[in-house]
């Protein structure tokens, strides 16, 4: 965002161009400047126009209601006439130059504190391009800071709120990935809450669920409570996320996973059998097995099974042994088997 008399600006990273991401971009550059201008100038985007027919416009409805609270009109450039935007335009580029060339951006924490940072120890110290014997940040404050409309007492909420329905396996759809709720809530409809950092999931006036935000796709996110809970409930239910466990405590039994995929084996069986290796001998000894057999080109179980034997040489692995509720004498006593010859 540029203002257009004093050339103040502000920017922020995001990962997302949707019509959410703008409308929080323009509560967060307001709350920067303390203020609004009467009117916005936008490009053509789909995130802000609808539909555009000549000089009628149809906007987008999201945008509209935060323009309408803070008495903002919106404007659009013409169509092809970069020239209404060169203000915008030339502090792109002066970012560009001056702050992206040569900067590694870690993250969008990271990259939104230095953006900040250069805005406002940089940017806004730089020679005003028409009066020259200031600085940008000395004309904002005194000539046009105290023109901006004031802000409403309370910020208008810019969290994405839709109705979300819950499958049979305790799980909702957002944005192309998948979070958990609690099993009670299978089958049920809910309220998602979701700002750019936390997904809530609410049922009524209760907030049911919550998760980071993850802006991956086809990824699930789930809740290490919501699982306990269904294999409390279900006693003959089984844990499905064996081959997770499996991939984020061995590094590289994806490989193996996709050796056995691409050779046909029954990949449930193996699963199974290979948790078993891992809940023996530990991650670190099925890990250096894992390795040493991908290194030597071959994916059969048993040399598997072998290799960790090989790696274990020597150490002792203590089994745990649990008995019933119902064994209260641990004292085996050997029975008379003479009878049998009878």
């Amino acid at each position: 965002m540029v203002l257009g008399f004093s050339r103040a600006l502000w920017a922020e990273l995001v990962v997302d161009l949707s019509v959410y991401s703008l409308v929080r971009s323009l509560v967060r550059a307001a709350q920067y400047f303390s203020g609004v201008t009467r009117q916005w100038l936008f490009d053509n985007p789909k995130t802000v126009v609808l539909e555009r027919r000549g000089d009628v416009v149809r906007y987008q409805r999201d945008l509209l209601e935060i323009a309408a609270t803070f008495h903002v009109q919106p404007r659009l450039c013409a169509v092809r006439k970069p020239n209404q935007k060169g203000r915008v335009e030339r502090a792109v580029r002066y970012l560009k130059e001056r702050f992206f060339a040569a900067r590694r951006i870690y993250g969008l924490e990271q990259g939104n504190e230095q953006l900040l940072e250069f805005i406002e120890n940089v940017a806004m110290q730089r020679r005003h391009p028409v009066y020259t014997d200031r600085t940008v940040a000395e004309v904002f404050e005194q000539d046009e800071k105290p023109h901006l409309l004031s802000l409403p007492s309370v910020l208008p909420s810019t969290d994405q709120v839709l109705s979300v329905s819950a499958d049979k396996t305790a799980f909702i759809r957002f944005d192309k990935n998948r979070y958990s709720v609690p099993p009670d809530c299978a089958h049920s409809t809910l309220t998602l809450v979701a700002s750019d950092t936390r997904v809530s999931l609410v049922a009524g006036d209760r907030v049911v669920a919550e998760h980071p935000r993850c802006w991956g796709r086809n990824q699930p996110v789930e809740h290490p409570s919501h699982r306990a809970q269904i294999l409390e409930q279900k006693c003959a239910a089984r844990d499905g996320k064996g081959r997770d466990r499996l991939c984020e405590q061995v590094p590289r039994f994806a490989e193996l996973l996709q050796r056995w995929a691409d050779a046909g084996h029954n990949m449930g069986s193996l699963v199974a059998r290979t948790l078993k290796l891992l809940d023996l001998y530990g991650p670190v000894v099925l890990g250096q097995a894992v390795n040493e057999l991908i290194d030597r080109g071959g994916s059969d179980y048993g040399a598997l099974s072998l290799l960790c034997d090989k790696h274990c040489a020597g150490r002792s692995i203590p089994l745990a042994l649990e008995f019933c509720a119902h064994v209260n004498d641990r004292e085996v006593i050997d029975p008379d088997l003479g009878g049998y010859n009878e």
